[in-house]
């Protein structure tokens, strides 16, 4: 009988479902197995294996089967950011499993969008049973089993026993998936810092946490100047630049364009020009182990002080004499070594911003420099 769920049936589903996981363990076949096995066990139902980031509203990892595509596709673009469901699972701070008719039935959620534009047109299944393990920073490994309202009491049971059973497998899964990922992640922060000796460096995640830091950033952070660290998290001492940072950041890290890769800003102690630039991620050594639980986003942070304070009378008349700088030149270039912008240099010169760009490329043009870094090192050197 396809509704009779006796104990070997059910030892039979864990075995499989047991034996898939350690599989995509070790990367021997794919994790989209694992909701597959679940799902065919269970007729009329959907599997899913997530691994979503609730404080940051980040999908790391979907597999949703025996699912029609599109329903895949709007849960991976919008309906994963509302599951009403993320409330529930996020305030648990350890392995947890459930049957949704006991501990949260999804008809508490009857007048959301989630309700009625996703979860009910597949065939209402509004039922559920699912499995979390709690990951680093707020992620959220969840192995999850929709079906039919109608089906859920002979399911519930049935699925709970299941999950019970494979739960020691994918705890296993995701502790050696941890630790492969950190292993990774040093390799890549360690090999962004080898090279860069000649000015603060440092590698941190979305979340400012600091993640490696090389010998001059350590000694800026002690400092307290331009950039501190704070309970692991870095800090800009502007407090604009620092909204500027952590938005650059955030995209960044997400593998998402920003038009902010430099930052120029004024302390009492001086002026600081910072830039950032996302690390590449996507041919790390983890290969296919690494699929549920992928490297985080990290950012390489570069920063260099560009002078005192009292920047706006360095001496950099002798650039004039050996790049054949104007007057006019010369004072654009203070006002960038005060760590302003091209548009906080036009406004504090009196000029447009098209004036204020055609001038920064022929100063470009006459000390054979192409990036404003490269004319800022220029600039602390003379002065």
């Amino acid at each position: 009988m396809p509704d009779v769920y006796d104990e070997d049936r059910v030892s039979v589903i864990s075995q499989n479902l047991a034996a898939a996981i350690d599989a995509a363990t070790f990367g021997e076949s794919s994790w989209d197995q694992v909701p597959a096995i679940l799902s065919d066990a269970f007729p009329g139902s959907w599997g899913g294996l997530a691994n979503m980031n609730f404080s940051e509203s980040r999908l790391n990892f979907l597999s949703l089967q025996n699912m029609d595509p599109a329903f895949v596709a709007a849960y991976a673009e919008h309906f994963a950011y509302i599951n009403p469901w993320n409330t529930y699972w996020g305030s648990f701070k350890r392995t947890t499993i459930g049957a949704s008719e006991e501990v949260c039935p999804a008809q508490n959620f009857a007048k959301t969008e989630f309700y009625n534009d996703w979860l009910l047109p597949q065939d209402r299944a509004v039922a559920a049973v699912g499995l979390k393990i709690v990951g680093e920073r707020d992620e959220a490994v969840n192995l999850l089993l929709h079906y039919p309202l109608s089906k859920s009491g002979v399911y519930d049971r049935a699925a709970l026993e299941v999950l019970t059973s494979i739960r020691g497998n994918l705890e296993r899964s995701i502790n050696l998936a941890r630790l492969l990922r950190a292993d990774v992640e040093n390799a890549i922060t360690k090999t962004a810092l080898v090279e860069r000796s000649r000015c603060a460096a440092f590698v941190v995640d979305g979340d400012r946490h600091l993640r490696d830091a090389n010998p001059l950033a350590e000694q800026l952070f002690a400092s307290g100047e331009g950039v501190a660290v704070r309970r692991g998290r870095c800090r800009l001492a502007d407090a604009n630049a620092d909204a500027r940072f952590a938005a650059a950041l955030d995209r960044l890290s997400r593998g998402k364009p920003t038009s902010v890769s430099r930052i120029g800003f004024r302390t009492a102690a001086g002026a600081w020009q910072v830039s950032l630039a996302a690390l590449p991620t996507a041919q790390s050594p983890g290969g296919g182990r690494l699929v549920m639980l992928p490297p985080r986003g990290m950012v390489l942070v570069l920063v260099v002080a560009l002078g005192s304070g009292g920047s706006s009378r360095a001496n950099l008349e002798p650039l004039a004499h050996v790049f054949g700088l104007t007057e006019s030149e010369i004072v654009f270039c203070k006002r960038l070594l005060l760590g302003e912008s091209i548009i906080e240099a036009a406004e504090q010169l009196g000029i447009t911003q098209g004036t204020a760009r055609t001038r920064l490329k022929m100063i470009f043009q006459k000390t054979s420099t192409s990036r404003q870094s490269e004319l800022m090192l220029l600039l602390v050197n003379a002065s």
